[in-house]
């Protein structure tokens, strides 16, 4: 019996060996699956959120101010991702830039519908509904951009522009301010809030704004020509200077990159102050002819039209002809 005993033993042990050992290879199997599982879920999930090869090329191709090859690449991706509201909004503004603000407008449209939480969709939609003339729909979406993100400057810039276009300075100032915080280096946000300054009658803050600009950009076209515009129409006469706007106002058209017509017409408003009318109504002529891409509605050449006729008008001679200047009697 007690051999039986001992052979029972001994069997039981490698019963209890063998279940021990078939529990560790199955955990290991059950490990190795989970780890290839996890390790496959995640190089998928890796693989979905890297940018798609067409969004990086079509970003590529904005760029390089290439509108309509960034167009054709978005629609690439978003064929391959319907759902993508950054496509949607890289394509709107390509057709921004192209002057189609009715298909920018549906793609913006579509960005916020597929991603209400992004702050960059609302952003894109105020700015083609700025665009269209709607600047009341424009505010509340700059208005939500920058509740979704609270250091959006841009979306700040946009509306204090919007403000100091209804001639609410202050309200202007607070949101270009904003912007600036967020982006002590955003240029065009400095330049923004030099032109509130003045609005408000500030010269010489908005002067000390101008300075910042000129540190951060000295070659650019569109600082140079907004000095230069700044010390002719300045209230303060103190800080205003003709000859170092005109100065200004030939090196912008020198360093543009592009012709444009806000910048002739800076220079011919510098002719004006300069006592030249007769230049400045040939200049300003080019100007309008021109036009410009700084107001893709059209609205400034109205403006352009309306300062040509105070420079026409000043330059005009002053010759009477309607009335006899000999005398009447014959005899004489």
């Amino acid at each position: 019996m007690r051999n039986g005993e001992e052979v029972s033993a001994r069997m039981g042990t490698v019963n209890q060996r063998g279940s021990s050992t078939y529990t560790f290879l199955g955990l290991a199997i059950i490990v190795v699956v989970v780890i290839a599982t996890l390790s496959l879920f995640m190089r998928g999930d890796f693989m979905q959120k890297g940018p798609h090869p067409d969004m990086v090329a079509a970003e590529q191709a904005m760029a390089k101010h290439q509108w309509k090859q960034a167009i054709a690449k978005y629609d690439k991706s978003l064929k391959a991702n319907p759902g993508n509201a950054e496509a949607y909004i890289g394509r709107s503004r390509a057709y921004v830039q192209l002057g189609d603000m009715n298909q920018a407008l549906k793609d913006a449209v579509t960005a916020v519908e597929k991603k209400p939480s992004l702050a960059l969709a609302y952003g894109q939609r105020g700015i083609v509904l700025k665009l269209q003339q709607k600047p009341d729909e424009a505010m509340k979406d700059f208005a939500a951009a920058v509740r979704l993100d609270p250091r959006y400057a841009w979306a700040y810039a946009q509306r204090a522009d919007l403000f100091s276009r209804k001639n609410e300075q202050e309200k202007a100032l607070a949101d270009v301010n904003k912007a600036v915080a967020s982006d002590p280096k955003f240029v065009s946000a400095l330049r923004l809030r030099a032109w509130v300054l003045n609005r408000m009658g500030k010269c010489k803050e908005a002067s000390e704004d101008f300075q910042k600009v000129e540190q951060l950009s000295p070659e650019d076209a569109w600082t140079l020509q907004d000095k230069a515009w700044f010390l002719m129409t300045c209230p303060d006469e103190q800080v205003q200077n003709p000859t170092k706007a005109m100065e200004l106002a030939q090196k912008a058209l020198k360093v543009a990159s592009a012709q444009d017509g806000l910048i002739y017409e800076t220079l011919a408003e510098a002719y004006f102050k300069q006592g030249d009318p007769l230049k400045a109504v040939e200049v300003q002529k080019k100007a309008i002819e021109m036009g410009s891409k700084k107001c893709p509605d059209g609205s400034c050449i109205k403006e352009m039209k309306d300062r040509l006729q105070k420079y026409e008008m000043t330059a005009r001679q002053e010759v009477r002809t309607g009335y006899e200047i000999l005398p009447f009697d014959s005899a004489k």
